[in-house]
């Protein structure tokens, strides 16, 4: 073979190699390209969409500002708080110091939070919260427009209120169906964090039918991972559709990645109301209840931790002219099985006021069927005030439970009375007793029930003077007082 042969041979094989290997290259390059493009555009469509429900949603978001006149004294300002962040905080903790009275001041508070628009009328949907005890209401939308506002609705027990604003063409949300909700669906939160407005930030569901967190009455909230911090509240969480399923309330701590939203179908249950009587007018059994404990459960001889327990029943209700009683464990209404306390709120929540309620209970172990007629609820049914205990100390008090102890961070305490009110000006004030005080002793007696507390308070005589053995943020202390 001439070497001329041997040169194109070598030549031809050249040629094939660079040719296959150029096919390999491009069966390679098309094998990891459109996986990486099919990805590529499902992101993109994705982004878009969150995009799209920004755009939808971000016209009908609200910022809120609110201004409020605070009466202070100059002692007040050197209370257990005083030293809080410092390096002396665990130290002075508790400790308090001397109230000494000085000249009174009033001072301008200003704060702010975010809402809804639900109706071309101009009713705005935000928190309870974010508006309460305010003098002056501000709303600024999205376009840049401002006005004043009114409060034309509050319901502290929901945490939800509804203003109300004179303008024209508004954008209104939608609002979805929060009952159709399942974990791990998108969630979209539209408000002003830190003032910072018309923030929108993405997460997912995390769970659903929160409660137990210690807010209020009605607790069912909805939990989500979506960025959540001070000034989001009243703000809507938005599905992906773009609807509204959720005002958006609290959350644990910032940064933590837990936020909690206020069902939407919670609030259209109760928006009428607030829009036309100012209030919401609920069916009332008349009592106070809390969830089983592990513990309780064979305390109270039952088979399993299903059921709520009677903590209180309060005088001259449906409740206590039926005959149900503390420690009663209620298994359903209206044979509809109840697992908590939110879901006997719920189920009540359904009837009318002087409705007839069919109650299975447990008591002692033995089963019974009570019937009690529904009752309005008062303005405030979970406080224990007594007219002969306003006047003598004019404090408003409540039993200690788990939902108080999580609402004021009490731990190292199982029994007592808590102050959840104090009137300024009354004795309880010149004593020194704070909201979120416990009252463990009065003159050494011990205080456990709400009777303890109005027998030991029947004994006193301040001439000779009180004493009071409390717990406050975590230490225990005694209080005297001598007119």
């Amino acid at each position: 073979m001439s070497k001329k042969m041997v040169k194109r041979i070598a030549l031809g094989l050249s040629f094939l190699a660079l040719l296959f290997g150029l096919v390999f290259c491009m069966d390679s390059d098309r094998a990891n390209s459109l996986p990486k493009s099919d990805k590529l555009t499902t992101a993109k469509s994705l982004g878009q969409a969150f995009v799209e429900v920004a755009k939808k949603v971000q016209p009908a978001v609200v910022n809120v500002t609110t201004e409020k006149t605070i009466t202070m004294r100059p002692w007040e300002r050197f209370g257990d708080d005083f030293f809080k962040g410092s390096p002396f905080e665990e130290f002075f903790k508790g400790f308090g110091f001397p109230r000494e009275r000085g000249r009174e001041f009033r001072q301008k508070q200003r704060s702010g939070g975010s809402g809804v628009i639900v109706d071309r009328e101009g009713y705005i949907l935000t928190n309870n919260h974010v508006v309460e005890g305010a003098d002056k209401v501000k709303v600024r939308l999205n376009d840049g427009r401002e006005f004043t506002a009114t409060v034309k609705g509050q319901d502290p027990r929901t945490d939800l209120a509804v203003l109300h604003i004179k303008a024209k063409d508004l954008p209104v949300a939608v609002l979805g169906d929060s009952d159709k909700l399942e974990v791990g669906e998108w969630a979209i939160a539209i408000g002003s964090p830190f003032g910072l407005e018309h923030t929108v930030t993405v997460g997912v569901i995390s769970a659903k039918g929160r409660s137990g967190l210690g807010t209020g009455t009605y607790e069912d909230f909805i939990q989500t991972d979506a960025s959540i911090n001070p000034g989001n509240s009243g703000g809507p969480l938005i599905n992906i559709d773009g609807e509204v399923i959720g005002i958006n309330a609290m959350i644990i701590q910032p940064g933590t990645g837990i936020g909690f939203a206020i069902p939407i179908n919670m609030a259209k249950q109760i928006l009428n109301d607030l829009i036309k009587q100012g209030k919401v007018v609920r069916p009332w059994l008349g009592i106070s209840v809390q969830d089983l404990t592990p513990e309780m459960v064979e305390h109270f001889k039952v088979k399993e931790k299903e059921g709520v327990l009677v903590g209180q029943v309060y005088s001259g209700t449906g409740a206590e002219k039926a005959g149900l009683a503390s420690g009663d464990i209620i298994r359903s209404v209206d044979d509809k099985p109840v697992k908590n306390v939110a879901e006997l709120i719920k189920e009540i929540q359904k009837k009318k006021v002087g409705q007839k309620v069919k109650l299975d209970i447990l008591r002692d172990g033995k089963a019974m069927t009570i019937e009690v007629t529904t009752t309005s609820m008062p303005d405030k049914p979970e406080l224990a005030k007594e007219k002969e205990v306003e006047e003598k100390l004019g404090a408003t008090v409540q039993e200690l439970t788990p939902q108080l102890a999580l609402r004021y961070r009490i731990s190292g305490v199982k029994r007592g009375v808590v102050v959840i009110g104090v009137e300024e000006g009354s004795l309880a004030d010149e004593i020194g007793l704070q909201e979120g005080d416990v009252i463990l002793e009065i003159n050494r007696k011990k205080i456990e029930t709400i009777k303890d507390f109005e027998k030991a308070m029947k004994g006193v005589d301040l001439e000779k003077g009180v004493l009071f053995h409390l717990h406050r943020k975590g230490s225990s202390f005694f209080l005297t007082y001598k007119k």
